[in-house]
């Protein structure tokens, strides 16, 4: 696993809009989840090979957000926990339904919902010298609200 194989047709960095930004996140994390997820389908035992810390799994996944996030401590998200699968932009939606300037360098984009798979997501991404990085998702819940979520 290398990040090269999930960005293959990515666009250089600096060229990226915030939009794209997000759409190439969620491209490329699901690639790379959908890998883990069949190398477990096939062999249950390359989960304990998958998840520790160091594992080349985890070591992509980190470069993947280095690549496309802002750099702070994510903890409980997939980096810091290991679980690759299911909640989060995992097979999220990449349709965006809006983007909304908050401030020069900060815009809030919110992708649709995926009806009966995933939610409408939102969102923050901030610019960061010359390339867009995601800051944080939501994820509006089924009685309408927008509640924190994991990337």
């Amino acid at each position: 696993m290398n990040i090269e194989k999930y960005t293959f047709d990515s666009i250089p960095d600096a060229e990226r809009t915030a939009e794209e930004t997000v759409t190439e996140f969620v491209i490329v994390y699901n690639r790379w989840a959908k890998e883990c997820h069949n190398l477990i389908v096939d062999d249950r035992e390359k989960l304990n090979e998958l998840t520790p810390q160091g594992s080349v799994a985890r070591e992509t996944l980190k470069e993947i957000y280095k690549k496309y996030c802002t750099s702070k401590n994510r903890q409980y998200h997939r980096t810091g926990t290991g679980y690759f699968f299911y909640g989060g932009t995992y097979k999220g939606g990449t349709a965006i339904e809006s983007c909304t300037e908050l401030y020069k360098n900060e815009v809030m984009i919110q992708t649709e919902k995926i009806k009966n798979f995933s939610p409408a997501k939102r969102y923050l991404v901030v610019k960061q010298g010359q390339v867009w990085k995601i800051d944080g998702v939501e994820s509006l819940s089924g009685n309408g609200v927008w509640e924190f979520d994991i990337l």
